[in-house]
């Protein structure tokens, strides 16, 4: 009998040769398998930091990446510089015994909202929401971590240095009453206000990019929140309400006096139209009752003065008899009266 196990192309050797070529095989698809986990696509909106055994060899943008797959390299997703991250402050913790003199808590105060001084010696409650870019990805990544905390520390400071610069009318209605004639100025100033938060934290980011400590971010846009401390809004509101009262009240007396002067003026006109009415009626009845002695006087000379008189006399004198019922005649020198006779009859034949 022969034994085929001894054999050099044997059952046992097949076997084990198969084996070994099995394992090739999945070793060789495991490596590719492997290897393609180092091609990843990066969506829009976001870059690559490509890394070697920790070290960063370069920052890929939106697309195809190739790189080692782990543990040899890493592909890091991170926004894209185009895109915007927020930020929403928070409310410093302070230890005990270092409260504030106001409650954040009370209604209508945000409760991330902190207390700044400023430049006229008032206090403000200001919150934000931040706007900030991924400048230089492979700076970010080795600071992603404390991206937020130095945020919160930049603004707070940035606050401070441009609350102390402002006054509390800077940042909200605090007193109406100083700028009721300059409502754009003020506008102007509060949205100033933006720009100056913005441009105070790069400056702050560029000292520490500056002094070796980069974050690999800029901000790109600040939007603040400013409210009075709860027991200053009570008194503030009060005198808001007062100060609307008031000129509630100065504008009904503007409005009373405006009525006032026009009912004047229409008395006024009336008056003035009804004397020059009465005025041109007694001058035409003058001028009618005179119109005799005015003719006559035009038509007076020294030769016709005495006839003229007399002819005037004997005319009114007519006018008279004719509106009298009945005359008596007395004679001037002698004292005898003169009775009116029978109406003569037809002569007689």
């Amino acid at each position: 009998m022969i034994d085929h196990a001894d054999e050099p192309n044997g059952p046992i050797v097949q076997s084990v040769a198969i084996g070994f070529r099995v394992i090739y095989a999945a070793t060789f698809l495991l490596a590719a398998a492997w290897l393609a986990t180092g091609i990843q696509q990066i969506p829009p909106g976001s870059q690559a930091v490509i890394t070697r055994f920790g070290r960063i060899l370069g920052v890929q943008p939106a697309g195809l990446a190739l790189a080692w797959p782990r543990p040899v390299g890493e592909v890091r997703l991170l926004p894209s510089a185009e895109r915007q991250l927020t930020l929403r402050t928070q409310r410093s913790v302070r230890r005990t015994g270092l409260e504030d003199g106001f409650t954040p808590d009370a209604g209508g105060v945000p409760r991330d909202a902190n207390f700044y001084l400023t430049g006229d010696g008032g206090v403000v409650l200001l919150a934000a929401t931040i706007y900030y870019q991924v400048s230089d990805a492979a700076v970010y990544l080795r600071s992603e971590a404390h991206v937020p905390a130095a945020l919160q520390r930049l603004f707070q400071a940035s606050a401070t240095a441009i609350a102390a610069r402002r006054e509390l009318d800077d940042f909200l209605v605090a007193r109406p009453d100083r700028n009721s004639n300059a409502d754009a100025a003020v506008e102007a100033r509060r949205q100033a206000i933006r720009g100056d938060l913005m441009v105070e934290m790069n400056r702050r980011l560029a000292a520490l990019a500056a002094n070796g400590t980069p974050l690999g971010i800029a901000v790109s846009r600040i939007d603040p929140e400013a409210t009075l401390p709860p027991s200053a809004k009570i008194a503030f509101d009060s005198v808001l309400v007062a100060s609307q009262m008031a000129e509630q009240g100065i504008a009904g007396a503007r409005t009373e006096a405006t009525r006032t002067l026009q009912e004047s003026d229409r008395e006024h006109d009336r008056l003035l139209a009804a004397a020059h009415a009465s005025g041109q009626e007694r001058v035409s009845d003058a001028a009618t009752k005179t119109a005799d002695v005015t003719a006559l006087q035009a038509r007076m000379t020294p030769q016709t003065r005495d006839f003229l008189f007399d002819q005037l006399y004997r005319d009114r004198l007519v006018k008279l008899l004719h509106n009298a019922g009945s005359l008596t005649a007395v004679d001037p020198r002698g004292g005898r009266i003169i009775l009116p006779g029978a109406k003569p009859n037809a002569a007689q034949p």
